[in-house]
């Protein structure tokens, strides 16, 4: 299939691994609603973003759930 490239951004890695979606990153230890850490920090905002736009050019297998840690 193709379409529009997309990347999910996942707190719930194991929810999202039953869905195969064709490229996933899981910042880990963040909690749901805060998909790109703490409020307030764009320096981390940009980190997990820019990570998550590299999928797109590097991507996992589809159904991998990338997990990063980023404390």
């Amino acid at each position: 299939m193709q379409g529009v490239p997309t990347v999910l951004i996942t707190v719930e890695a194991d929810e999202s691994r039953q869905a195969r979606p064709p490229r996933a990153l899981a910042p880990m230890g963040f909690r749901v609603g805060y998909s790109l850490g703490r409020p307030s920090d764009p320096a981390l905002h940009k980190w997990i973003l820019s990570d998550a736009l590299h999928l797109l050019t590097h991507p996992a297998p589809p159904g991998v759930v990338v997990e990063r840690d980023y404390g």
